[in-house]
C-alpha cells in the first residue's frame, strides 16, 4: 500500500474514533475538575509487528579523470516491503484530556527489494550502453525510533501525533558488468539517522492493558557507495541510495504501577 494511504487511514481512523467518543454525554462534573474514567499516566512496555513499504530512490553516479567522459546508468527501482515486529518503552502524563509522553522503539525489518536486468540503456552521453548485468539491491535490516506523542484521551481511548529521531541498519549494493568497457561493483551500508513522524490510536482494554494502531513515515537519509572501475584506472563509479518509506504496525502494551 503506498505510504500517503497508509498514513491518511491512520489519521482518519484516530480522529473518526476521537469525534465520536467526544459527542458523548459529558460525565457528571466534568466541567469542574474533570476526572477520567480510564488513567493514561505512567510507564509501559510492550511489543508489536506490522508492515512496511519502503519509496527508495537508487541513482548511479560516474567521476572520469580530468578531460574524460563516462557512462552514467539510470537508477533501478528499489522499492520493496515486508515484516517488522519489535518492542516499546515509554511514559504517559495525562493531564485532563491531554496527554504528553515518550516512546522508544526497536524492530526488525525485512523491507527491500533486489532488482537484477540487462539491455541497453542511455548513456548520459547521448547513446547506448550494452549491459550484460545490471544489479541494484537495497534493504533495511532493522528500526528504531526516539519520539514524542501528544493527543487527547477519551477515557479508554487515546488518538495521537508522534514524531521524533528514527535510525536504522540499511544495506546497498551495486553491480555493473558492461559488454564491452569497465565492470564496477560497489556495497556498503551501516546504521542511518533521520526522522520519523505519524499519528495513530491505543485503546485500553483493562486498566493495565492497551492496544494501539499507528502509521509513521521514516526518512533515514542517503548512502552512499563507490568503487574504482575494472579496466579503467582514474573512473570512480558508485550509486546513491535514498532510504523512506512507511511502517504500519499494531501492539499492546502494559502499564507499571510504580507508585
Amino acid at each position: 500500500m503506498p505510504r500517503h494511504l497508509l498514513l491518511a487511514a491512520a489519521l482518519f481512523l484516530g480522529w473518526g474514533i476521537a469525534a465520536s467518543a467526544a459527542d458523548l454525554p459529558a460525565r457528571s462534573g466534568e466541567g469542574s475538575g474533570y476526572m477520567p474514567l480510564f488513567l493514561w499516566t505512567g510507564y509501559y512496555a510492550g511489543a508489536n509487528a506490522g508492515y512496511g513499504s519502503s519509496d527508495n530512490r537508487h541513482r548511479t553516479f560516474c567521476v572520469p579523470p580530468a578531460g574524460g567522459t563516462c557512462a552514467v546508468l539510470p537508477g533501478l527501482n528499489t522499492d520493496g516491503d515486508g515484516f517488522v515486529a519489535g518492542g516499546q518503552v515509554g511514559y504517559n502524563q495525562q493531564i485532563g484530556r491531554f496527554v504528553v509522553g515518550g516512546e522508544a522503539d526497536l524492530q526488525y525489518a525485512d523491507i527491500g527489494r533486489t532488482r537484477t536486468t540487462s539491455g541497453l540503456f542511455p548513456d548520459g552521453l547521448g547513446g547506448l550502453a550494452a549491459v550484460t548485468n545490471y544489479t541494484a539491491s537495497q534493504r533495511l535490516n532493522y528500526l528504531g525510533t526516539a519520539r514524542a506523542r501528544l493527543g487527547m484521551a477519551f477515557n479508554q481511548v487515546f488518538v495521537f501525533g508522534t514524531g521524533g529521531l528514527a535510525y536504522g541498519d540499511v544495506s546497498v549494493r551495486q553491480n555493473v558488468l558492461f559488454a564491452v568497457g569497465a565492470n564496477y561493483a560497489a556495497a556498503g551500508g551501516g546504521t542511518d539517522v533521520g526522522w520519523a513522524a505519524g499519528a495513530g490510536l491505543e485503546y485500553g482494554f483493562a486498566p493495565n492493558v492497551t492496544g494501539k494502531f499507528e502509521a509513521l513515515y521514516y526518512d533515514l537519509g542517503r548512502t552512499t557507495v563507490s568503487s574504482g572501475a575494472a579496466a579503467a584506472p582514474g573512473f570512480t563509479r558508485g550509486a546513491r541510495f535514498d532510504t523512506d518509506g512507511v511502517v504500519a504496525r499494531a501492539g499492546l502494551n502494559y502499564r507499571f504501577d510504580l507508585f
